[in-house]
């Protein structure tokens, strides 16, 4: 893998212009509609429970018996007004023989949500993508994937898996950042210069770019993550946005995109993308 392409991005944003330069690494990008929940109707075979709703829900076959199934995605609320779902959990309900099996989903909440189910493994057979908004300040979210095997639920992408990329490292002299992504073996360095009259100010660096104190950057993780089939052969890929945080969560110094593809039975980032932030007039 090598860092093989720099181009540079405008934004214009409130008439202030950004100019951002983009390091490709070589390794071999879609908003998310948001669902209503709604009062469970009586459906045969869930036994849902007072609190329980239907965020969403999707007809198509998951287990490969060529008969469409039902995937439910269910929440929990307190008062029917409501917006934050509990306990999220996914349901599918058999085409052919009606059984209800429940993927048993821990520790999965979040405003909205959004279920999505197209074939990521190449086999086929549709798989299961849902998506919850966590309101958190960096307006991440949590993820998941399941396939299904043999009637059975298997998780293909988890909690962990939502953070994507994950640079770190610290700043150093001269208003840089030298930072590292351990699973892709791979250090880049920022430019810092466009935040340097803010380090300046907080007793970060001096005038002449040397550090005062200490900080070490953090990434994200995926604060969008996008279900795309880029070949077309029908198997789908994911998208990924991520951004790495600098003295504090507001000061973002850059940027990444991925592409990630399950082969092998594991997620593999086909590409990635930083940006380094030249100009800030924010």
């Amino acid at each position: 893998m090598k860092i093989n392409k720099i181009k540079e991005r405008v934004n214009m944003n409130k008439k202030v212009i950004s100019l951002l330069l983009v390091g490709a690494i070589g390794v071999s990008g879609l908003s998310f509609a948001h669902a209503s929940s709604t009062k469970p109707n009586k459906i045969k075979g869930l036994n849902l429970s007072k609190n329980q709703y239907i965020i969403t829900q999707k007809v198509r076959d998951v287990n490969g018996d060529k008969i469409k199934d039902t995937v439910y995605l269910i929440g929990e609320k307190e008062k029917d007004e409501d917006i934050y779902n509990q306990n999220v959990n996914v349901l599918i309900k058999y085409g052919k023989t009606k059984k209800v099996v429940n993927a048993n989903l821990k520790d999965l909440g979040g405003y909205e949500g959004k279920l999505i189910v197209k074939d990521f493994t190449g086999d086929k057979v549709a798989d299961i993508f849902v998506s919850m908004e966590t309101g958190g300040s960096g307006a991440t979210l949590d993820n998941r994937i399941m396939t299904v095997k043999n009637n059975a639920v298997k998780m293909i992408f988890s909690d962990d898996n939502n953070m994507g990329v994950n640079f770190n490292g610290s700043f150093v002299d001269g208003f840089k950042a030298q930072l590292k992504e351990k699973n892709l073996n791979k250090e880049i360095t920022l430019d810092l210069s466009a935040f340097k009259d803010e380090y300046i100010e907080q007793k970060i660096y001096d005038k002449s770019g040397k550090l005062l104190s200490k900080v070490e950057p953090w990434t994200d993780p995926f604060s969008m993550l996008k279900v795309v089939d880029y070949d077309g052969d029908g198997t789908y890929e994911l998208a990924g946005h991520q951004r790495v945080s600098g003295s504090c969560h507001a000061n973002t110094i850059s940027n990444i995109e991925s592409i990630w593809k399950f082969e092998n039975s594991k997620w593999t980032p086909m590409q990635v993308e930083y940006t380094t932030i030249l100009t800030n007039e924010f």
